[in-house]
């Protein structure tokens, strides 16, 4: 009876009673769970709604109008979307140890590692064009749902990949993965965000929200590991 009470009082503010937040498959986990349960700790009147999407997928249920909010990386110029700057992720292309025939260099290229199984994220999007980021032309693919079971296979010695630094910078340092990135394979660094849409209307919460989200940003130290 009491919560719905409490429903019914949120109903009648113009509050929302649920919001849906995307997070991206690059994300790093700790960190953004931390700062999503920090702010709806406080506010039980409102239900959230998480999903984890890969690729395009974030992207899609934003503009789809399916999530209030999404945790991924954007392209900013998009003039359709507003963000705030979260974290910095290194991503790193990886081998297990053995795993290749020659010698690990700075000079590997893509025609060496044509034939050798590339293990890549599935797009989770539904209806967007699909996008590969860091494909090798020609080479055999695996593909799977997240990057924990993209780390799994690697490891095993299943197939070589790109993954994000933090995922696997114990295992570097044990030496259960192997850098090879060099001049034809540089690896990247993903700018996270934040990000919501423009044009559409946001109620009290989700600007709550918004706003404990650019606060926390300006204190965080930027994750480039």
């Amino acid at each position: 009876a009491r919560r719905l009470r409490d429903h019914a009082r949120q109903l009648s503010t113009g509050e929302e009673t649920e919001l849906s937040v995307v997070i991206g498959d690059t994300n790093p986990l700790p960190e953004t769970l931390g700062l999503l349960r920090s702010f709806f700790d406080s506010r039980p009147g409102t239900r959230l709604h998480l999903h984890f999407e890969s690729i395009s997928g974030p992207l899609e249920r934003l503009l789809d109008g399916e999530a209030d909010l999404i945790l991924h990386h954007i392209d900013k110029s998009d003039p359709r979307l507003e963000f705030i700057d979260l974290f910095r992720a290194k991503v790193v292309p990886v081998v297990a140890p053995h795993f290749l025939k020659f010698p690990i260099s700075k000079s590997i290229t893509p025609e060496r590692m044509r034939d050798y199984v590339q293990c890549v994220i599935r797009d989770s999007a539904r209806h967007s064009p699909p996008r590969d980021f860091y494909l090798v032309e020609g080479a055999r693919t695996w593909t799977v749902g997240d990057q924990l079971m993209k780390r799994e296979l690697i490891l095993q010695g299943m197939g070589w990949g790109h993954m994000p630094h933090f995922l696997i910078e114990q295992d570097l340092r044990d030496k259960r993965l192997l850098s090879i990135a060099g001049k034809h394979f540089p690896g990247a660094e993903v700018e996270l965000v934040a990000a919501r849409r423009r044009d559409a209307p946001h109620g009290p919460v989700a600007n709550r929200l918004w706003q404990y989200i650019a606060e926390e940003a300006a204190k965080m130290v930027p994750k480039g590991g």
